[in-house]
């Protein structure tokens, strides 16, 4: 049974959470999202409280996923999510200008990717930007987009990663042994 799915998810007074037919809707100062609910899974607005419950033992992993996905999205409509992503590469740099992140990443052109809907971004310097959602899933998926244009190489480790990721260096083959 999962420990964290039997308690409630608590919501702060700005948020409003309204059970739509099979979808949980939840909207805040920073936006509006939808959870869709499976079958077997019960979801209960109550007060301040979100309380999800399964029918059977079949529904385990279900009713985990939904307690996750209400109480993203909760905390995404109130507080909203960031990720740091850095550009690590000599002459390697990032420019956000509006809607769109210029990246010079060793190409031989300037790469413009344009960030969907619900996602913003704020530089901090040339190396690095900030980007800023109220929806988790739109904004890790946007940022796997933004390294896919530069992975990050396994010998110097140059490329665009975000900030904490944890990453192993390879070492070079030994000459003439």
């Amino acid at each position: 049974m999962s420990r964290l799915a039997s308690k409630p998810v608590l919501f702060e007074a700005g948020v409003t959470v309204i059970m739509d037919g099979a979808l949980v809707k939840v909207k805040g100062p920073k936006g509006e999202m939808a959870v869709p609910v499976p079958e077997g899974i019960t979801v209960k607005v109550e007060g301040a409280n979100v309380n999800v419950t399964r029918r059977d033992d079949s529904c385990k992993a279900l009713q985990g996923l939904v307690w996750s996905l209400v109480r993203n999205a909760v905390v995404g409509v109130s507080k909203g999510f960031s990720r740091k992503v850095e550009i690590v590469g000599k002459g390697w740099r990032s420019t956000v200008k509006g809607n769109v992140i210029n990246l010079q990443v060793g190409h031989s052109h300037p790469v413009d990717f344009e960030l969907p809907a619900g996602v913003s971004a704020t530089q901090e310097n040339p190396g690095s930007f900030t980007l800023f959602s109220h929806d988790k899933q739109l904004l890790g998926q946007t940022c796997a987009d933004i390294q896919g244009i530069r992975p990050v190489e396994p010998y110097k480790l140059k490329g665009i990663r975000l900030q904490g990721q944890v990453l192993r260096q390879k070492v070079r083959k030994a000459a003439g042994v």
